[in-house]
């Protein structure tokens, strides 16, 4: 059974980085990605500077060598590309000169740049992940739990897994065309949206193959943090946001990413709020079963959703 730590109080995730020991898995000169979403153009539900920066002196305290990064995303927008991605995080206020970190984009100009994991799971023998996070030495996924359309809910495995594929990985993830005689021009071509077709049952494989693959290369280096703060219907990479489906809840720290995104759809569900259900996520997404990342995830090794919620 694995701890999930949780505070009520938003302006305590320092507080709750000692409280979880996550400062155990940085030595003197680590350098330590902290991955984040910077949020879309005209979204304004993302997780905003002041709530994440303690993350920066906490790392730095410890010795380590912070910097926030992303990939880019496969979609158009204000993250396709780096250029455009680290105008919208400075836009989104993740500059140096206000969380005392650096920004970096995982994956070259166009979202091009790979590095190729060899793996052995159902879906995938090989994963495209975004270079630059393997020249970290610890992981710090820093997550704003949402839900998603086609994951039901987007948390910590969402993070590391989609977030961190290539613009071709995201691709595999989002579909099930692999024999299509168009799949590799699809890019080129910026036929995304008639590609992405995938059930939201092998998205969430495929987006929890990513993560284990990505997570095995820091062993022991990596930890997760969930905000449960203005939790939408929807993910940060719309250029909108609905009404939050229930009130802030709190923070979450666990070195476990299936029982903190676990803890997280439980608290959700538990909280009343706008939408009325004792499965809020389903009743939103009904085609969508968002425990598929939770139990094929424990199945190949990413975690547990047995926790023990310990309050800060």
């Amino acid at each position: 059974m694995s701890k999930v730590y949780f505070t009520k109080e938003l302006d305590k995730v320092d507080k709750l980085f000692d409280k979880a020991d996550l400062g155990k898995i940085i030595q003197k000169d680590d350098f330590v990605v902290l991955k984040i979403h910077f949020g879309e153009r005209g979204n304004t539900a993302y997780l905003k500077p002041d709530r994440v920066k303690p993350l920066v002196k906490k790392v730095k305290k410890q010795g380590g060598n912070p910097f926030w990064a992303d990939a880019n995303t496969l979609y158009e927008g204000g993250r396709q590309n780096t250029l455009d991605h680290l105008q919208t995080a400075f836009d989104h206020g993740y500059t140096f000169g206000k969380t005392g970190a650096h920004v970096l984009i995982a994956d070259g100009l166009h979202g091009k740049t790979s590095e190729k994991i060899q793996v052995n799971y159902k879906h995938f023998k090989i994963l495209k992940v975004a270079p630059l996070i393997f020249e970290a030495d610890v992981l710090l996924s820093v997550a704003h739990f949402k839900g998603h359309m086609l994951t039901g809910f987007g948390g910590a495995i969402k993070n590391v897994g989609m977030g961190l594929g290539t613009r071709v990985g995201k691709l595999d993830m989002h579909t099930d065309c692999d024999n299509c005689p168009e799949r590799t021009t699809c890019l080129k071509k910026k036929k995304i949206e008639a590609c992405w077709v995938g059930s939201p049952d092998l998205v969430q494989e495929k987006m929890a193959e990513y993560a284990a693959g990505i997570l095995e290369r820091f062993k022991n280096k990596c930890a997760f943090i969930n905000f449960i703060t203005d939790v939408t219907e929807n993910c940060d990479c719309m250029e909108y946001n609905s009404e939050p489906m229930v009130p802030d809840i709190g923070i979450l720290a666990s070195l476990d990413p299936v029982a903190i995104d676990q803890a997280s759809v439980d608290l959700v569900n538990q909280t009343e709020g706008r939408i009325q259900a004792q499965d809020k996520f389903r009743t939103i997404w009904p085609e969508v079963n968002w425990e598929t990342q939770l139990k094929y995830g424990e199945e190949i090794g990413l975690g547990s959703r047995k926790y023990e919620l310990v309050a800060l």
